[in-house]
């Protein structure tokens, strides 16, 4: 089965909707643009700034709505500590490093960074923030922009 679409990005790229999706179209959760989410207070200092430059980057996209706060919460706090192993792998960046037991062993911040960078890449994803989606995303709303332009003349 292929992956599921948003309505609002179906419409954007077909304009109108036909048969089951316009069916779907009255049952699919619509999100209340005065219902934004809020950063949440638990959040340390650098989640907290990952929130805001995060969050900023999906207002610039009107993905910034209620229905993405989890994938935001969860990108914001993947994302910050993706930074801190980040700083801390720069300071000794051997991949390879001596073990406990005097053994060779992987850096554990080098390990935390990789873990925390697919997390990091699937909830952008998930949130449609990968540099292909938001090509997709800007080309449809120019395209929607530019009919409208289009039909304000010819009227």
């Amino acid at each position: 089965m292929a992956k599921m679409k948003p309505l609002a990005l179906l419409k954007l790229e077909k304009g109108n909707l036909y048969g089951e999706q316009k069916e779907r179209e009255k049952y699919e959760p619509q999100p209340k643009v005065e219902l934004m989410p809020e950063c949440p207070s638990r959040f340390s200092k650098k989640e907290k700034q990952a929130w805001q430059e995060i969050a900023g980057v999906l207002k610039n996209y009107g993905l910034f709505t209620i229905a993405n706060a989890i994938q935001l919460e969860l990108l914001s706090t993947a994302w910050a500590q993706y930074i801190s192993e980040s700083l801390i792998f720069a300071k000794n960046p051997k991949i390879i490093v001596n073990g406990p037991d005097g053994g060779k062993m992987y850096n554990e911040h080098f390990n935390a960074q990789h873990r925390l960078g697919k997390l990091v890449d699937k909830y952008s994803q998930n949130l449609g923030l990968s540099s292909i989606a938001l090509a997709k995303i800007g080309t449809l709303i120019a395209k929607k922009k530019k009919e409208k332009k289009d039909e304000f003349f010819e009227n």
